[in-house]
């Protein structure tokens, strides 16, 4: 019906990503779910893929498929009709394509490229796919808007030449840049996606005045603000429109209101913003849902959420020593895409909204780099130094 609502308004909180998958599997919960487990599997295999890629070792190639699979989070919201799992899946199909850009020993697969039409016609075809494939993420989830600009700095950073970047940046806006032209044609607002808006009111700029405040309960109190600064909002929009009912504007015109009055509030609490953002990240980060498997596990709770929790902590704590690892290694094109890849998405998903779900993308480069760190300690426990094996 054109992607509208029940309203016949064109929809523009969400993207069509995900619901293509949902309409291809024919809305029906069991295929896709089961869909989404199979690419679980295909993610794992995908990080074994990678590791090998990097110059690890079958160990730590096996270590970072095994931390892939045994992630809890990963495995719970494949059980839920989200974004997540397809969002993984296309997010490392991007990254394994950008880490075949590296060579060895910090270098850029192929310095002297382009000296025949073969070569030149490999880059162009990596560009295209990664680009396209950066594109397609932010119609599956918005939150990548801004993905394509994190790895065009690696690329830069990695001496590609302009040509080659500015080819990727092109292709990787063709279709965020052709949606957002849909929704201002339906809606006078050029957006990809209009919940970006009610999320900076609700949760950042809410979250930032609740720390601020430094309450005792955070949930009641940015319950409380939430209510607040939506009624001040919603009031402002309406004296500044003329119009009786600010509810009654398309989403896509009511958020943009609504962003302008965020970032102002935003501005006006600094410190309480960076407070939510570092709470933001320590959430996503460490936030294991353990309890989701208690329904199945055969282990007290108590030892079974500490041997969730103390998974989720020595897979961070593998993580940084493997990125240290591959450094050393001469390994620094990879471990900067694992770093701005991890860093991008969880800083951006980091507010009062934060939780488990949203580290589920980026487990798969985490688990790459705590897989060269596992491999660091054996080698380390073996009196052989730190570098992965060729």
């Amino acid at each position: 019906l054109g992607f509208v609502t029940r309203a016949g308004v064109a929809e523009t909180i969400r993207t069509p990503g995900y619901p293509m998958l949902l309409a291809a599997m024919g809305a029906h919960v069991g295929p896709v779910i089961l869909l989404q487990h199979f690419l679980n599997a295909a993610i794992a295999a995908g990080a074994f893929l990678g590791v090998r890629r990097i110059g690890g070792s079958r160990l730590a190639a096996f270590a970072a498929g095994l931390f892939v699979a045994l992630d809890t989070p990963t495995i719970h919201y494949a059980n839920k009709i989200l974004s997540e799992t397809l969002f993984t899946g296309v997010l490392l199909l991007v990254f394994l394509a950008l880490l075949s850009l590296a060579g060895s020993g910090d270098q850029l697969k192929g310095t002297v490229y382009g000296e025949s039409p073969a070569e030149r016609s490999d880059w162009m075809w990596r560009m295209l796919l990664a680009g396209l494939g950066t594109g397609a993420l932010v119609l599956i989830r918005p939150v990548a808007i801004a993905a394509f600009a994190v790895f065009a700095i690696w690329m830069i950073l990695c001496r590609v030449p302009f040509r080659w970047v500015l080819l990727f940046v092109l292709t990787a806006l063709l279709i965020p840049a052709g949606w957002a032209m849909r929704n201002q044609r339906r809606t006078g607002v050029l957006t990809v996606s209009s919940i970006g808006g009610t999320n900076l009111l609700l949760f950042r700029a809410a979250g930032a005045i609740v720390l601020e405040q430094s309450g005792s309960d955070f949930r009641a109190d940015l319950l409380r603000v939430q209510s607040q600064l939506l009624a001040e909002a919603e009031a402002e929009i309406e004296d500044s429109l003329g119009i009786p009912d600010a509810e009654e504007l398309p989403h896509a015109v009511l958020s943009r209101d609504l962003s302008r009055i965020a970032f102002r509030t935003i501005r006006e609490h600094p410190r309480g913003f960076l407070l939510l953002t570092l709470r933001g990240l320590a959430i996503t980060l460490f936030h294991s849902r353990s309890e989701a498997m208690e329904n199945i596990s055969r282990l007290p709770p108590g030892l079974e959420r500490f041997a969730v929790r103390f998974w989720t902590i020595g897979m961070v704590l593998l993580a940084l020593a493997g990125v240290i690892s591959l450094w050393m290694a001469h390994r620094r094109l990879e471990a900067m895409l694992i770093v701005m890849t991890i860093g991008y998405f969880l800083v951006i998903s980091a507010g009062a909204e934060s939780e488990s779900r949203f580290r589920v993308p980026v487990v798969p480069m985490e688990a790459m780099a705590a897989g060269a760190g596992m491999e660091m300690l054996v080698l380390l426990a073996q009196g052989r130094g730190t570098a992965p094996r060729p």
